[in-house]
């Protein structure tokens, strides 16, 4: 008989061991289906990117989809709440949005840290969710200056509203996505996810999704982007919204680690003193 069954000690170590090196091994293979996802991701934008630019078009996907959008009969309460995601996300409302909510969560952190808390966590939000949008713009220009896909124009379509900028890929879709996609990951995340009042979040979260989910419809309805636009606009939000909320969680991670051992090496030198 092995002696070692009758260890309830030893039973309980390896016990123990074996969810630790589990969750590790989940953990590490998410991460590597994550990051092989996101390159070929990336990969797709930059070949899509290439074929626009070899082929500006408009093709015809491009053309019968905007016709067929356009030709709709829609109710005016469900063209309205279309044709609103394309004028919230114009250049001087997301400009307001993001310095409001700037400010707010840097008042927020000013007040957890009067209370005795930890402000970190709100100003390192203040600051991705702003500055993250602002860099995730820059490179949309960069793409779409390099790619110079002209505006849709065709007598065949009707633009309602025009723009100098270029058309791939769609900004309006990326800024939304990466704007609201992030907001939507806050609202899940704690200390939010344990607010008491939590359930008075659930009509922004469904505005929210309801603005990604519109605003490639509206865009191609208004004659300002292509099919092939607003996907490469939902395409590059993705992957834009997907490495701030890494770069955020690791950032978030090490902060709080390092917090914590600063904590630790003061109750420890207190006794001491």
């Amino acid at each position: 008989m092995d002696s070692s069954t009758g260890l309830p000690g030893k039973q309980t170590l390896d016990s123990s061991k074996l969810p630790a090196s589990s969750k590790q091994h989940v953990s590490h293979t998410r991460r590597i289906a994550g990051f092989t996802l996101w390159v070929l991701g990336f990969v797709l934008l930059l070949v899509s990117a290439v074929i626009v630019h070899s082929h500006p078009g408009p093709w015809p996907i491009d053309l019968q989809t905007t016709i067929t959008l356009q030709h709709l009969q829609l109710w005016s309460w469900v063209s309205t709440p279309i044709v609103w995601a394309s004028i919230v996300d114009d250049v001087l409302p997301s400009t307001i949005s993001f310095i409001v909510w700037f400010i707010a969560l840097m008042l927020i952190g000013v007040f957890v840290q009067r209370r005795g808390g930890s402000p970190m966590r709100w100003f390192v939000t203040a600051i991705f969710l702003c500055f993250g949008a602002g860099v995730a713009a820059g490179l949309y220009v960069i793409i779409s200056t390099w790619v110079a896909r002209p505006r849709p124009s065709s007598p065949l379509i009707h633009v309602y509203m025009s723009a100098a900028t270029h058309s791939f890929p769609s900004g309006h879709v990326q800024n939304v996505v990466v704007y609201y996609g992030f907001l939507l990951y806050l609202s899940l995340t704690k200390p939010v996810s344990e607010w008491r009042y939590r359930w008075v979040l659930i009509p922004f979260q469904i505005y929210a999704v309801l603005n990604i989910l519109l605003i490639g419809y509206s865009r191609m309805l208004e004659g300002s982007h292509w099919l092939t636009d607003a996907l490469g606009g939902y395409l590059s939000g993705a992957l834009w919204l997907s490495l701030i909320i890494f770069l955020y969680r690791r950032t978030i991670n090490m902060l709080t680690e390092r917090r914590a051992r600063r904590l630790q090496e003061q109750s420890t030198q207190a006794p001491q003193a």
